[in-house]
């Protein structure tokens, strides 16, 4: 729009009528101007109308009391500021408002006031489309932000009721309380390794009786070991910040304190290679020591006090873990080649076949 010209005030309403929202502008001069333009619409065209007191004094007696037209203006600006002003007519041509003017007595009156269309200059025109591309790319920005947010937490959504749907889905249809293990072929392919070709234990059901959670139940070293200590068969099972699952299966019982033992059934296993490490016939493979969760000899695997909120557990290099256990080709191997590991969760369970 084209302000007029020796302006000294101005003010901005928007006003809403239907499903059209418009732009009223109020400007002080000699006379009072006002302005509509329908937003979010740019057409070329806008409407307007000037009052002068002596007009306004025709319109309506309470204007009267004005001794100039910045005391009208004034009386106007609060009309608009209280929402005494509305949208009455819209047609091709003008817009019509009608304003509550106040009357002494406490009387008040409807005001009719007419603005006529006008076409806006080239300038006014740019001027508004820039305004307007201005507008969008700002909501635009803001919009993506929005959206970039709802996709973050659609997927935290949804990755955490995907993990809660598969965690009730093999506890209520396989029988394993496990956060860690979340699909049948993990606990498949462990199973048949329990089994190990027995015949006998073919036969029977087996069951994983979670005895120790480290979320749950604490990653130091007292509440580990008392709920998993002086146990026979069970198994532990590591998932590292990075998702890397694995564990081992120790047929003796735990102790947390003393020496090697010799456990000719134990076994380190990898969920995500699917791959068994078989110990050593007659080889000292575990140690009890009572300064870490699981110490296994020469450390193929050593799980630290307060594993999950540190990256001191770890695995060892090739060498040290044939010591008591077969298969490993490279160092690290059960930890991506990575020697250092954080804990996210540990599961240990009581293996029991009925």
């Amino acid at each position: 729009m084209e302000p007029p010209t020796l302006n000294i005030k101005s003010k901005e309403y928007t006003l809403k009528t239907d499903n059209r929202t418009f732009q009223i502008k109020l400007y002080l001069s000699s006379d009072i101007t006002i302005e509509a333009n329908e937003l979010d619409k740019v057409k070329g065209i806008f409407y307007s109308g000037k009052f002068s007191l002596d007009a306004l004094v025709r319109l309506s007696r309470g204007f009267k009391i004005c001794e100039d037209i910045k005391e009208a203006y004034d009386i106007i600006v609060l009309i608009f500021e209280n929402e005494k002003a509305s949208i009455t007519n819209i047609s091709e041509n003008e817009i019509s408002f009608i304003i509550k003017v106040d009357l002494p007595g406490g009387k008040v009156e409807d005001v009719t006031l007419t603005l006529s269309k006008k076409k806006m200059n080239d300038n006014a025109i740019i001027e508004e489309l820039v305004k307007k591309v201005n507008q969008l790319e700002e909501e635009n920005k803001s919009l993506k932000n929005d959206i970039k947010d709802i996709k973050e937490k659609f997927n935290l959504f949804e990755k955490y009721f995907a993990d809660e749907i598969k965690y009730k889905k093999m506890k209520e249809e396989f029988g394993i309380d496990s956060k860690i293990i979340k699909q049948k072929e993990d606990l498949e392919f462990l199973t048949k390794r329990l089994i190990n070709n027995d015949e006998n234990l073919k036969q029977k059901k087996i069951n994983y009786n979670l005895i120790y959670r480290a979320t749950r139940d604490g990653d130091d070293l007292n509440n580990f070991h008392s709920r998993v200590d002086n146990k026979r068969s069970h198994l532990s099972i590591i998932e590292t910040n990075k998702g890397l699952k694995f564990g081992v299966f120790i047929e003796q019982p735990l102790k947390g304190t003393g020496n090697g033992i010799i456990d000719n059934k134990s076994f380190v296993f990898s969920l995500n290679l699917k791959k068994i490490y078989n110990a050593k016939y007659g080889a000292k493979n575990f140690i009890d020591a009572s300064g870490y969760l699981i110490d296994l000899y020469y450390q193929p695997i050593c799980i630290v006090e307060n594993c999950l909120s540190n990256n001191k557990s770890y695995t060892c290099s090739k060498s040290n873990a044939d010591y008591s256990y077969t298969g490993f080709e490279k160092d690290y191997e059960l930890n991506n080649n990575e020697q250092y590991f954080q804990v996210k969760e540990m599961e240990t369970f009581l293996i029991e076949f009925k």
